[in-house]
């Protein structure tokens, strides 16, 4: 069954097939603790801030700024490998 058959087979019936959202899981911040603070500005905007050390990330979304977030641990870490 392709995904268009399936689509007309379940209108049919009265559903919908909707994709599911990604799913980003948060990294632990550089200075290992994994607790951070959610700040939404204006217009949308969401910021994640370490509780202990006040490193933050912003992002338009909240998924955005998961990925934000994210990068910024991994471009950290490939700091700390180069300098030592």
């Amino acid at each position: 069954m392709t995904l268009e058959e399936l689509k007309t087979e379940a209108k049919k019936h009265g559903y919908n097939l909707i994709k599911q959202k990604e799913k980003i899981y948060l990294q632990p911040c550089v200075c290992g603790c994994n607790q951070r603070a959610k700040w939404y500005g204006t217009y949308g905007s969401v910021t994640l801030k370490c509780k202990r050390c006040g490193r933050s990330a912003a992002g338009d979304t909240e998924l955005d700024a998961k990925k934000q977030w994210n990068s910024m641990v991994e471009e950290w870490a490939k700091q700390e490998n180069t300098t030592r």
